[in-house]
């Protein structure tokens, strides 16, 4: 064996061991499900939400608006699969998001992902949040299951993606939108990819220099579908924040 290999070997061991070390000791982490709140988030038998990591189900209506499609079968084969079980809860590297809820990964008892099966039958989407991303090439496999049949979201007319110049202000929330990046340009330590002089992907730098490559001038031109949250500005303009490559398509 050569040098190079065995450093090689010994990182890849070191780096196993401790992903090992840190899945056992958050796997330790038992809870009972009390009640399912949507399809991505349950309260505990002691009263914490639970927020699933790495996954986006379709929302149940709020204020008199109607079910987004699919959201209660979402909520309700949640239910099903956690109902009178303990589960593990495995934790990354944020343990609560900015609204108090635990941010975690349902196992269940044979080990079997709670957020994977939602994602295989179509019934949520996958998404890369960071710090919390170590499971993402896991979720897209399974979610790519479902897109290549055609299973659940997938074959909702609803959700498929929307051209960026025909988001309107009233196009907030998660959604997919596609266009071509008209121009880059840098303001306050955010890249900035326009689809439209009112629709454009925010891109932080930090979250630029730790996970894409390359330079983002080379995106100009280029044909692609984001997933994400659009969210409005005083200024009218449409942002939608991409902290990682994952919640891009690239078409060309």
């Amino acid at each position: 064996m050569t040098i190079a290999a065995l450093q090689k070997a010994l990182y890849t061991g070191a780096f196993l061991f401790s992903a090992l070390l840190g899945v056992s000791a958050a796997a330790a982490e038992t809870a009972e499900v009390r009640h399912v709140l949507d399809g991505d988030t349950v309260i505990l038998r002691d009263g914490q939400h639970v927020r699933l990591l790495g996954i986006n189900a379709p929302e149940l209506g709020k204020d008199g608006a109607p079910d987004q499609p699919l959201a209660a079968q979402a909520r309700d084969r949640l239910a099903q699969l956690v109902h009178g079980l303990r589960l593990r809860l495995v934790f990354e590297r944020e343990r609560q998001d900015h609204y108090g809820r635990l941010l975690a990964h349902l196992l269940l008892p044979d080990g079997t992902s709670v957020e994977q099966t939602l994602l295989r039958e179509g019934l949520a989407w996958a998404v890369a949040v960071p710090p919390d991303i170590d499971r993402i090439p896991e979720s897209l496999a399974a979610e790519n299951q479902a897109r290549a049949a055609g299973r659940g979201v997938w074959g909702e007319p609803a959700y498929a993606p929307t051209p960026a110049e025909r988001l309107t202000p009233d196009d907030t929330g998660f959604g997919f939108i596609e266009g071509r990046v008209l121009r880059r340009s840098q303001r306050h330590n955010v890249i900035y990819l326009d689809l439209t002089p009112r629709v454009a992907l925010l891109i932080p730098n930090q979250d630029w220099n730790k996970y894409f490559h390359g330079d983002p001038r080379s995106l100009v031109g280029r044909h692609v579908v984001a997933r994400g949250w659009l969210t409005q500005y005083k200024d009218g303009r449409l942002h939608l924040r991409v902290p990682h490559p994952a919640m891009l398509t690239w078409r060309d």
